[in-house]
């Protein structure tokens, strides 16, 4: 059996749709997955989806005692439980800073099918640009881009991904992209296993053994192959590589991830902070170079101080999240035994305390009270 699903990006026309099946037996985190790829997401942002007055997703445990509503884990929730009646109509929102709203109608539930296997069926329009900027913000830069002259058409071209076109729909390369993710699509129970085999890891020394029988030619090969895999190889090979200036590099490229949540080029800043923890965290995960990480911390809390100076008062929630990262901050300085940190800080330091002098949510005092534990002052 299969659950046969229309997917409608909303407020937007001509309409932007996918048809496409899949089996009901998927968590919502699964179907959440099988969207991505049949919309054209890249799956950079959180998600919710809103069936019945329910609201399943992922719970931060961080922020669990602040949330005002109770939200389902879409890692362990399963469609079928939710959704079992043809023409049910549910709600599925992408990049809650964007707010893409979509309307998933289950259209037809298919017992003659067997394959469990996602399966994009029609469609129609290509997905919008990851943040830009919403409803609004799509329909904006599509009228730039077809304006000759237009002031900021140079600037979206530089901007969008390379090859964009807002009419391309291709259901043939979606299922391409669902194959090669197919077990990942599938509930656990129908994925096959090779009977009586353990799952195959490439161990440290596994792979030393493997590089050592190499010659220096398929060494070469190798490591091309393993630059064009992936974005994150590419950076990776990149730092260890051409060194100091790679990093430096990635560190312009990175701060500015980090400042484009709270100041972007334009409209308001969206304040997905766990989009900017994540570019800080990927960045020392790639490099290794903790001074740079500890200056991209202190970035994403300088940044955090001047948009609540701009802007006024934000939440409890906000707050505590400064407070976190200049905590980790703090304690990193601390560990340095040669107080370099300290030296080359020192100033940033204490701006960003006497800077939130009045703010509210006690947020100056955590600041002033982890500034007084500086070993080195």
């Amino acid at each position: 059996m299969v659950y046969r699903c229309r997917i409608e990006l909303n407020e937007i026309a001509p309409k932007i749709w996918r048809e496409f099946q899949f089996h009901p037996d998927v968590t919502f985190h699964q179907l959440h997955k099988i969207i991505q790829s049949v919309m054209g997401w890249e799956n950079y942002h959180l998600y919710e989806f809103h069936v019945k007055e329910k609201v399943i997703g992922l719970p931060d445990p961080t922020f669990e005692h602040i949330e005002d509503r109770e939200v389902l884990n879409a890692r362990r929730e399963i469609v079928q439980k939710h959704v079992h009646e043809e023409n049910t109509v549910f709600t599925y929102v992408y990049d809650f800073g964007d707010d893409w709203q979509h309307t998933v109608t289950l259209i037809k539930i298919d017992a003659s099918t067997s394959d469990p296997a996602p399966l994009c069926l029609d469609g129609a329009r290509g997905c919008p640009q990851e943040d830009v900027g919403g409803v609004w913000g799509h329909q904006h830069m599509l009228e730039v881009l077809l304006t000759p002259n237009h002031p900021e058409r140079d600037h979206f071209i530089g901007w969008v991904r390379e090859g964009y076109d807002p009419e391309h729909f291709s259901c043939e390369e979606v299922n391409q992209e669902l194959e090669r993710h197919k077990d990942k699509l599938i509930p656990k129970s129908l994925v096959k296993r090779p009977v009586g085999k353990k799952p195959v890891k490439l161990t440290k020394s596994a792979l030393n053994k493997h590089l050592k029988q190499l010659n220096s030619d398929q060494l070469i090969d190798l490591v091309k192959a393993c630059y064009g895999a992936s974005k994150d190889m590419e950076k990776f090979l990149a730092v260890r590589i051409l060194g100091d200036e790679a990093v430096e590099s990635l560190f312009q490229e990175y701060c500015k991830k980090v400042e484009k949540e709270f100041f972007p080029e334009r409209g308001f800043g969206k304040l997905r902070l766990q989009d900017a923890k994540h570019a800080i965290s990927e960045f020392e995960r790639l490099t290794g170079n903790a001074r740079y990480a500890l200056e991209l911390k202190l970035v994403y809390v300088e940044n955090g101080v001047d948009f609540t100076l701009s802007y006024g008062d934000i939440d409890e929630r906000f707050y505590n999240s400064m407070v976190s990262m200049y905590a980790d901050i703090i304690d990193q300085v601390n560990e340095d035994e040669t107080a370099e940190l300290f030296d080359e800080f020192e100033e940033r330091l204490e701006a960003v305390v006497s800077k939130t002098e009045g703010i509210g949510w006690g947020f100056h005092d955590n600041l002033a009270n982890l500034h007084a534990q500086i070993r080195w002052i």
